[in-house]
This record gives structure tokens, sequence and C-alpha cells, in this order.
């Protein structure tokens, strides 16, 4: 909700100018009264459309280091106390048997449970590093994602509120932001091949 609330009230600002503009059109006023007007109106809808789309973006990105970056390493961090588990459980098992009698029976016993005790260590090592990796890769990427998007909501809001349409494009130039024109679809996949 946090996300969509700016989102949906940047969004409001095109749509407004938008129709205030068609409104003195329709109306017939004065072009020399409201035709400056107009013509900032018109701007306004433009600036409003590109800050919506740097709205957008910023939205995206850290909705990915949310939803897919954090979650992955979330989900390898509970397959990690899964394989910790499995593991100490095995631990014990082999624990055990290695304090009782060792005759024809329990050698083999010991054995398999010597395998499977290796598998499921050598499976939690494999895990350990790759929790270590993943949090430190989270900590850079997050630090770094944050960093970018910060600046690019930062200097989108200060170039739209100061009325400074080129520096508005500029910031969008330096994200490689590409704003969608207004009803023109995507080509497809096909038609790009």
């Amino acid at each position: 909700m946090a996300q969509e609330s700016p989102k949906n009230s940047a969004a409001e600002i095109p749509v407004t100018s938008n129709g205030e503009v068609d409104d003195s059109h329709e109306h017939g006023f004065n072009r020399e009264e409201f035709g400056y007007n107009a013509d900032t109106q018109k701007l306004l809808a433009k600036n409003g459309e590109t800050l919506l789309g740097a709205i957008n973006f910023f939205i995206a990105s850290v909705n990915t280091l949310v939803n897919k970056t954090i979650e992955d390493t979330l989900m390898t961090v509970k397959q990690y106390e899964s394989a910790r588990i499995e593991y100490d459980a095995y631990r014990t098992d082999l624990e055990e048997l290695n304090l009782g009698p060792r005759d024809a029976n329990t050698l083999p016993k010991i054995e398999q449970s010597q395998h499977l005790f290796q598998a499921h260590k050598e499976k939690y090592d494999k895990m350990r590093n790759d929790v270590s990796i993943k949090l430190k890769f989270l900590e850079e990427n997050k630090v770094k994602v944050l960093h970018n998007q910060l600046v690019l909501f930062h200097n989108a809001i200060a170039a739209y509120f100061a009325g400074n349409q080129k520096q508005l494009e500029q910031t969008l130039k330096q994200f490689h932001i590409k704003l969608k024109t207004p009803g023109v679809d995507a080509p497809s996949w096909l038609e790009e091949q």
C-alpha cells in the first residue's frame, strides 16, 4: 500500500493536467488569455508523466530487491536450517552407534550411518557457504540498489518541483529509464526478432 500511494498520486497529475487542457479548449476560452496556461498545463502533464516513470522505476527496483533478492536469501537460509537439522540427526545417530557394541550386526549399520553422516555434513557445509555468500551479496546489493534508487527518486522529485524539464529528463537518461509513449504498445518478442 505504501508503494502504491506515491505512484497513484503522481499518476493523477498528468490526468488532471490533461483534463484541464481539454476543458479550456472545449469551452472556447480566449486563446490569448489562456494560451500560456494551456502550454504550462501541457508541460506539467508531460513532466508529470516523466516523474511517474521515475517513480514506477523506483518502486519496481525496490520491489525486486524485497520480493526477489531478499526472498531468495531467506529461502536459502531455510534450506540451511533444514540441512543443519538433518546433519545433527545423522551425527547423533552415528555417535550412538559408536558408543554401542561392535559386532557383525552393528558394523554395517555404523558404516551406513557414517556414509549418511558424511553426505549430510557435505550438504550442510555447502548450504552454510551458500548462505554466507548470499548474505554478503545481499548486503552489498541492498546498499547499492537503495542508494542508487534514492538518488534517482530525489533527483527526479527535485527536478519536477523545480520545473526543470531538462534535469528531469537527464535523470531518467542517467538511470537508463525509457518511458513508454502513450497509446503505443511495445513490439512483441516476435516483432523484435
